[in-house]
């Protein structure tokens, strides 16, 4: 059993539900319904006792669900008194409030990828996920042979943890959105790629997601977007991607580190190498505005500069093209 969550316009409705495996697949239902205030359905008789609602072990009988005391802890736990916390933590000192995975073995079906991605994240904080295939399957066994409802509610509990300034690197990473861009900078920077262009892959992947029969299994059709996928966009366009000052410090950086090239006091533009470097005719490039020329110097940047595999002599050349045509405008 775990607790679920439901937000309705700006209130909060919460609920017990219990994952169950019916034709070889594995689905949610509903036991009792706990309202707005969970809190409402905990007794505290005096001291240190408690207990819960017996109106709740009774809605358990009626499904033919076991009433544990544990479980319940685990499931009411944010609203129980600070005190009486502090004495089950204190009494089970190998008490936990996360529900143990069921099975000691990964299921047959496997963790869906999006899952993986999103629980990779959660616990180690990185958004270089191209080993992925390479952790251990235990690594996600707290997914293992639950409904494709409660996974979801553990990990909108588990997203909470995210701070603002991480929540787009989040979806940018779980949507695996760097796969359609080459090269490593994009793995760890998303700020210095076209916004525009970016959200046209975000709103590709996340269609593909919302239809993928597989990650929904067990839920009914949806004529329209996920409930459970309405958050990442949200999260996705109400959040700016950090931006990191190494890419306006590009140039600077490697004359630091190479202290021993002096730049020329004049640099004489040579039209079509110019066009060559910056990928643009001569005529496009004069047209530009500063902010256009500086965006197109950041992306042929982060494919010259030597940190990242490229020619030095190529970056040189691009950047002093980059000054003397942005000196000009």
């Amino acid at each position: 059993m775990y607790l679920a969550r439901k937000t309705i316009e700006k209130d909060t409705y919460y609920s017990i539900r219990e994952s169950f495996q019916d034709d070889g697949c594995w689905k949610s239902r509903e036991i009792f319904d706990l309202g707005k205030d969970p809190s409402e359905f905990i007794v505290y008789p005096g001291g240190k006792g408690y207990y819960y609602d017996p109106a709740i072990e009774d809605a358990l009988d009626e499904e033919g669900v076991p009433f544990e005391l544990d479980e319940m802890d685990r499931i009411f736990w944010d609203f129980l008194d600070p005190e009486i916390q502090r004495v089950i933590v204190g009494f089970q000192k190998n008490w936990t409030r996360q529900s143990p995975a069921r099975g000691t073995s990964e299921p047959a079906a496997g963790v869906h990828i999006f899952d993986k991605r999103r629980i990779h994240f959660l616990r180690c904080g990185q958004m270089d996920q191209r080993h992925l295939n390479r952790v251990p399957p235990r690594f996600f066994r707290g997914v293992w042979r639950r409904s494709r409802d409660e996974i979801e509610q553990l990990l909108t509990e588990q997203e909470h943890i995210l701070k603002p300034r991480e929540r787009a690197a989040y979806v940018y990473t779980v949507f695996n959105l760097q796969d359609f861009f080459s090269g490593p900078l994009y793995r760890q920077h998303p700020s210095v790629i076209e916004k525009e262009t970016l959200d046209d892959y975000f709103i590709e992947t996340l269609c593909t997601l919302n239809e993928d029969a597989e990650l929904w299994a067990g839920l009914p059709d949806s004529n329209g977007l996920r409930e459970y996928l309405i958050k990442y966009v949200i999260m996705y366009f109400d959040n700016d991607f950090p931006r990191p000052t190494f890419m306006e410090d590009y140039y600077r950086d490697f004359m630091n580190r190479h202290r021993r090239y002096i730049p020329p006091k004049k640099v004489q533009i040579k039209i079509e190498e110019a066009a060559r470097l910056f990928g643009a005719s001569w005529k496009t490039l004069k047209k530009m505005d500063r902010k256009a020329l500086t965006r197109l110097y950041r992306q042929k940047a982060m494919e010259h500069h030597p940190d990242v595999g490229g020619d030095q002599k190529t970056f040189v050349k691009l950047t002093d093209y980059f000054q003397v045509l942005l000196s000009k405008k």
